[in-house]
C-alpha cells in the first residue's frame, strides 16, 4: 500500500473558528470540552463569561498568546514533526496489515497544531488538530487515531453498503468507529508506537470498548470485527 503524506502546519483563524464552537457547544461524548480542554490549559479563559462581546474576547486572546508565545510555539511544532518522522513508517506498515493493503483515501493529510486540546477530526476533508503542548506520545497518538478514524470509515463504507447512510459524528458507526480505534491503540503494536495511554475514551464507551476488545481476540481482523461489531451495537 502506498504511504500517504501527513503535512503538519499551523491555522490560527482554525483555532479561533474551533475555539468559539467547543465554548458554544461544550459538551460531548459525556465530556466537557471546554472546561477539560480548553479552561485546563488557559485558565485566563474563565474571565469570557463576563466579557461584553464574549467572541471578540476569544478571538483577542487567541491572537495574543500566538504572538507572545510564537518562539515557544514554532519550537514545540518542530518536535511535533520530528517525533511524526521517527514512527510514520512503522506507523503505516502496521495499518496496512490491519486493513489488509486496503488504499487511503487521499495522498495527503493536514494536521493543524492548536494551543487547545479539543483535538477533532474533519472526515470529509481528511484534516484533524493536535494539541501543541501535549506530550510526545499523546501527540503521536491523536495523530495516529485521526488517521486511522480516516482508513476505518473508508474500509468500512466500502466493504458494508449499509454504514454509507450512517452518521460519521454520532450513533452505530461512530460509536464503532471510537471503540475500534481504543481497542487497536491499546495492542502492543501501538503501544511500540506511542506507549500505552490511559483513560482516552469517552466515557460512555467503556462497556462496548471491554465487548470490542473481547471480540478482537476472537476476531482479530478489521473486516471481521466490523462486521461482529455491527450487529452488537
Amino acid at each position: 500500500m502506498k504511504q500517504p503524506i501527513i503535512k503538519l502546519k499551523f491555522d490560527q483563524k482554525l483555532d479561533q473558528g474551533l475555539a468559539w464552537s467547543f465554548y458554544s457547544n461544550q459538551e460531548f461524548g459525556g465530556c466537557n470540552f471546554w472546561e477539560e480542554r480548553a479552561l485546563k490549559h488557559h485558565p485566563k479563559l474563565i474571565e469570557i463569561k463576563s466579557a461584553k462581546n464574549q467572541k471578540k474576547f476569544l478571538y483577542k486572546y487567541i491572537i495574543d498568546f500566538y504572538k507572545f508565545n510564537n518562539g515557544e510555539i514554532k519550537a514545540l511544532s518542530k518536535n511535533t514533526i520530528e517525533y511524526l518522522n521517527q514512527e510514520q513508517d512503522k506507523f503505516f506498515l502496521v495499518v496496512d496489515k490491519l486493513f489488509k493493503g486496503h488504499p487511503w483515501p487521499r495522498k495527503k493529510f493536514i494536521g493543524y497544531f492548536s494551543i487547545f486540546d479539543f483535538c477533532p477530526r474533519f472526515i470529509d476533508s481528511d484534516e484533524f488538530q493536535v494539541f501543541i503542548y501535549d506530550s510526545r506520545d499523546l501527540q503521536l497518538f491523536t495523530i495516529f487515531s485521526e488517521m486511522l478514524h480516516f482508513i476505518f470509515y473508508d474500509f468500512a463504507q466500502k466493504n458494508f453498503p449499509e454504514t454509507k447512510k450512517m452518521n460519521t459524528e454520532q450513533g452505530k458507526l461512530w460509536n464503532i468507529a471510537e471503540v475500534f480505534n481504543a481497542v487497536i491503540q491499546n495492542t502492543n503494536d501501538f503501544i511500540s508506537l506511542h506507549g500505552k495511554i490511559k483513560n482516552i475514551e469517552y466515557p460512555y464507551h467503556k462497556k462496548l470498548i471491554l465487548q470490542g476488545s473481547i471480540l478482537w481476540k476472537k476476531y482479530p481482523d478489521a473486516h471481521n470485527w466490523i462486521k461482529e461489531m455491527l450487529k452488537l451495537v
